[in-house]
C-alpha cells in the first residue's frame, strides 16, 4: 500500500522536471534548428567528398565540359559548406549566449528562490503572530464583555443603594425630627424637674432656716450661765484638720478634679484633666489600681457612686456625663448626644 512517504518523493520528481522543463524549455526550437544544420553540413561534407571521390575516379578522360560543370558544382557546394559553417558558427556563438543567458537566469533563479523562502518564513511569522494577537483580540474581547456586563451590575446595584440611600435618609430626617421632639419634650420636663426640685430645696432650706430660728430663741431664752472654770478650761474637743497623710500617689497625668469614695469597698474613684476616671485599692496601705474608665472628650469634673456601688458616674467639661459598670469597666451611658444636639 502506497504511503504519504512514496507521494512524496514522486511528486518532488515532478515538480523538479517542471522547473527544469520551464527554465530550458524557450531553447528547444533552437537546439533543434542546430542539429538540422549539423545534420544537413554532415550531408553536404557527405556529397562533396562523394562528388571529389568520383571526380578522381573519372580519370582525364571526361571531357572538358564535365569538368567545368563538376567545377562549378563543386563551388556551390563549398559556397554552400561555408555558409553553413558561418551560419554553424553562428548557432555556437548564439548557443554559447544562450548559455551563459542560463546560468545567469539560474543565478537569478536561485537568488529569487533564496527570496521566496525568506519572504515564506516571513509570511510564516507574521502568520503565528497574526494568529497569536488574534487570539489575544477574542481574549481581550470576552474580557471587555466580561467588564461591561461587571460595570452594568455595579451600575445597577448603584443604583439600587442609591435609592436605598434615599429612603434611609428620608427615614434618618424622620427620626431626627422625632428625636428633637421627644429631645424637647425631655428638657420641658427636666426643667419641670428642675423647678420641682428647686421648689422643694426652697422648702427644705426655709423648714431648716425656721428650726434653727426656733433653736436659737430657745438657746437664747436659756438661762444657764457659763462658770469661769469652763471658761479657763480651753475648748472641748479637737480640731478635725489632718496634720499627716496616710498614703500619697499619682493618680493622672496632671490636675486631680474629683475624688470619692465607695459605698461599699474601700474603693477611691479619682477623675482628673486626662479624661480618665481611675479606681483605685487602698484598703492594704497602699495605692492600688483597679481599673481605669476611658471614653471621656475632656476632663473629668466630679465622680460618684450609686447606693450599691455597681455604678459610677462621671461628669465631664465636654458638657457630658457618662455612666460605667465597675465589674466590667463599660460604659453604660452616654449624655453627650443629648446635650449637643440641644
Amino acid at each position: 500500500m502506497a504511503t504519504a512517504e512514496d507521494f512524496g518523493w514522486r511528486e518532488n520528481i515532478i515538480a523538479q522536471l517542471q522547473d527544469r522543463n520551464k527554465s530550458q524549455l524557450p531553447f528547444q526550437d533552437l537546439i533543434i534548428q542546430n542539429n538540422k544544420l549539423f545534420d544537413a553540413a554532415n550531408a553536404l561534407r557527405n556529397e562533396n567528398l562523394q562528388l571529389r571521390v568520383g571526380a578522381l575516379s573519372s580519370g582525364t578522360g571526361s571531357s572538358t565540359t564535365t569538368d567545368v560543370r563538376l567545377t562549378e558544382r563543386i563551388q556551390q557546394l563549398e559556397h554552400k559548406v561555408l555558409a553553413q559553417q558561418e551560419e554553424l558558427t553562428e548557432l555556437h556563438r548564439r548557443k554559447g549566449e544562450n548559455a551563459q543567458q542560463i546560468i545567469d537566469l539560474n543565478i537569478k533563479l536561485q537568488d529569487k528562490d533564496r527570496q521566496l523562502n525568506v519572504k515564506e518564513t516571513s509570511l510564516l511569522e507574521l502568520m503565528t503572530i497574526n494568529n497569536s494577537l488574534r487570539a489575544e483580540i477574542k481574549m481581550y474581547e470576552a474580557s471587555n464583555k466580561q467588564l461591561e456586563n461587571l460595570n452594568q451590575m455595579l451600575k445597577d446595584e448603584h443604583q439600587a443603594l442609591h435609592l436605598a440611600f434615599t429612603a434611609l435618609e428620608e427615614k434618618l430626617k424622620k427620626a431626627q425630627v422625632e428625636n428633637n421632639q421627644l429631645i424637647e419634650k425631655i428638657i420641658k420636663y427636666k426643667a419641670k424637674d428642675a423647678d420641682r426640685m428647686n421648689e422643694e430645696n426652697d422648702n427644705f432650706l426655709k423648714k431648716r432656716s425656721a428650726r434653727m430660728q426656733k433653736e436659737l430663741e430657745e438657746a437664747c431664752r436659756d438661762t444657764r450661765g457659763v462658770s469661769p472654770e469652763d471658761q479657763l478650761s480651753g475648748p472641748a474637743f479637737r480640731s478635725p484638720l489632718p496634720n499627716n497623710a496616710s498614703i500619697k500617689f499619682d493618680a493622672h497625668e496632671g490636675e486631680v478634679n474629683a475624688v470619692k469614695w465607695s459605698p461599699v469597698d474601700r474603693l477611691l474613684a479619682t477623675g482628673g484633666a486626662d479624661r480618665k476616671v481611675k479606681l483605685w485599692d487602698i484598703s492594704k496601705g497602699t495605692s492600688e489600681s483597679r481599673g481605669i474608665l476611658v471614653g471621656s472628650n475632656a476632663g473629668v469634673m466630679s465622680v460618684d457612686f450609686d447606693s450599691t456601688g455597681t455604678l459610677i458616674i462621671g461628669a465631664s467639661n465636654d458638657y457630658a456625663s457618662r455612666v460605667w459598670t465597675i465589674a466590667d469597666l463599660r460604659i453604660r451611658v452616654s449624655t453627650c448626644e443629648m446635650f449637643s444636639t440641644k
